[in-house]
């Protein structure tokens, strides 16, 4: 399995929206989930640089897709956090035809993260996007973010909860928990994009 020293990750740029995309002969995944689930934090822990991401305190100040390199054949892209009900009727339609834009035509696209705050349901979107990625083959991981707000057990429940209910939308799906507290969640989460770039080298 390759080793990726992500410490050294560096932003690249922003975009608006997927028209403005260009043709990367590379590795790409993909950041995604609501406003507030903690994204930003989760790319600071992952990388080891409190100031990679920028993290508010108010939900959906992020507006444009973020690229983000690890090394150069492999990227990572911070979408705008989706559901946010403050953000208005036109910018909202584009970030999501964006988004299902990206995850259906992008040839570059070999894994999708996506975070869900353990303290609620599985939402809508979230669902939209899994079942979207039905017939995708690149691996899916779905992080139960800010578990260190729960306790233990209703944690394992969740836990349960959520792979039932998607063991009937998507199987390719990676069921995890996440507190930006714990540094065997970080190693985990470090370890499965090594995985995915290790398998990306050998295609």
């Amino acid at each position: 399995m390759s080793r990726l020293l992500f410490n050294k990750t560096m932003f690249l740029k922003s975009i608006v929206n997927t028209v403005e995309l260009e043709d990367f002969f590379g590795m790409e995944v993909a950041f995604l989930g609501y406003s507030n689930s903690g994204k930003s934090s989760m790319l600071n822990c992952i990388t080891n640089n409190k100031k990679l991401a920028r993290v508010s305190k108010l939900p959906g100040r992020t507006r444009t897709i973020n690229f983000f390199s690890v090394v150069s054949d492999f990227r990572i892209l911070d979408f705008p956090g989706y559901g946010y009900s403050k953000i208005d009727h036109i910018t909202k339609t584009l970030l999501y035809k964006s988004l299902l834009y990206y995850l259906t035509n992008r040839k570059s696209l070999y894994g999708v993260v996506i975070l869900s705050d353990v303290r609620f349901f599985i939402k809508p979107f979230d669902l939209i996007i899994l079942k979207k990625l039905q017939s995708k083959l690149f691996p899916i991981l779905l992080v139960l973010t800010k578990s260190d707000k729960v306790s233990k057990q209703k944690l394992i429940v969740q836990l349960s909860y959520v792979r039932n209910q998607l063991s009937n939308i998507n199987k390719n799906v990676i069921i995890c928990s996440f507190s930006k507290f714990k540094q065997p969640d970080i190693l985990f989460l470090q370890n499965q994009l090594c995985k995915w770039y290790s398998l990306y080298r050998c295609i």
